[in-house]
Order: structure tokens, then C-alpha cells, then sequence
């Protein structure tokens, strides 16, 4: 960043201002120390040589359908379920999260909520995002929840705002469900 501001100044060191303007101070351009990369969460990739993999899941609404996005921002679909991580630690959070989903896909849940907290709190005049929420994303894209979970967003403030998420959980498929129902025999 240094390299930059010594190059902007460089090629600025000939510029006059136009007339009739006043020329303001050159103020000293400090730069900021870059947000530390564990904020973000740390990309997995475990599927096997050979196969395509699911891309990464993000904190968008590209995965989640128009229709379902604005029902939930509308407050015509509530969430189905929630789990409230909130005085976990972060392994028995990651364990609560796998075994939430599992529970949500064997009950055939479409939407849950994923309450992570916010974490903003100040630490020596500094803001620290939480821990739970900036790993919460990465625990989803793992390969034994990513085959559950079709998309993430954070969801609406009546739902918790920026320290909750919606899952969109994938369907079972169907051979799976015309397994389970009972057959009429001939």
C-alpha cells in the first residue's frame, strides 16, 4: 500500500491547481492494517479426485430462488426450525450445526435459522467480529453438510438480522421419499 501512495505522490509532484482554487494541505496518508484473514472463512475442499464439487457457498441470495428471498424478506415464509449458538464454544457449535441439519433434512425441513450472534464487541479500541459467525460459513461448506444445505444468507432483522442466518436445505429425492411411503400391494 506504501508503494502506492509514494507513486501517487510521485506522479502528482507536478500538478498545480487551477486557478482561483485554493491548493488544500497534502495530508499524510497513513495506511490501515489489513483485516486479518481469519475473519473469512477458510475454503474445504474434501470431494473426491475426479468428481465436481458443489461451488462454495456465500452469503448472497444466488442461492436461493426469487420467489423464496422475497417471501422471507416479506415475512410470508418463516423458518421452520432455529439454533441459537449463542455461549458455545466453537466445537460444540460446529457439532450443534451438524446435527441440527441432520435433523432439519430427516424432518424434510425447506428453511432454518441459524442464530450465530453478532460478536461486535471492543477489545482494546478495536472491533472484533465473532468467532462463531466468521466460521459459520466454512462449517456449511464442509463435505458432510454441504450435500444438505443449498444455499445461506443472513437473514432478516425480525429473524436476527446480521447475527442470524436462513439455510436453504436441499430436498431428499424423490426415490428416497417413494421409498419411505408405503406401497399398495396388487
Amino acid at each position: 500500500m506504501a508503494k502506492d501512495v509514494d507513486l501517487f505522490t510521485a506522479a502528482m509532484a507536478d500538478v498545480k491547481p487551477l486557478a482561483g482554487r485554493k491548493h488544500a494541505a497534502a495530508k499524510a496518508v497513513i495506511p490501515r492494517p489489513k483485516a486479518e484473514e481469519a475473519s473469512r472463512p477458510q475454503k474445504r475442499s474434501r470431494a473426491a479426485p475426479g468428481l465436481t464439487a458443489a461451488p462454495e457457498l456465500t452469503l448472497d441470495d444466488h442461492n436461493f430462488d426469487h420467489d423464496t428471498a422475497r417471501a422471507l424478506g416479506r415475512g410470508k415464509l418463516v423458518p421452520q426450525a432455529s439454533l441459537d449458538l449463542h455461549g458455545m464454544t466453537l466445537a460444540a457449535a460446529e457439532r450443534a450445526v451438524g446435527n441440527f441439519l441432520d435433523a432439519a433434512v430427516t424432518r424434510d425441513f425447506r428453511i432454518v435459522l441459524i442464530v450465530t450472534g453478532k460478536g461486535a464487541r471492543l477489545e482494546g479500541g478495536r472491533v472484533l467480529g465473532g468467532r462463531i459467525r466468521a466460521e459459520f460459513v466454512g462449517w456449511l461448506n464442509r463435505a458432510d453438510n454441504r450435500g444438505r444445505v443449498r444455499g445461506v444468507r443472513p437473514a432478516h432483522p425480525r429473524h436476527g438480522g446480521g447475527g442470524a442466518f436462513y439455510v436453504l436445505l436441499r430436498r431428499r429425492s424423490s426415490a428416497s421419499s417413494r421409498a419411505l411411503r408405503a406401497t399398495p400391494q396388487r
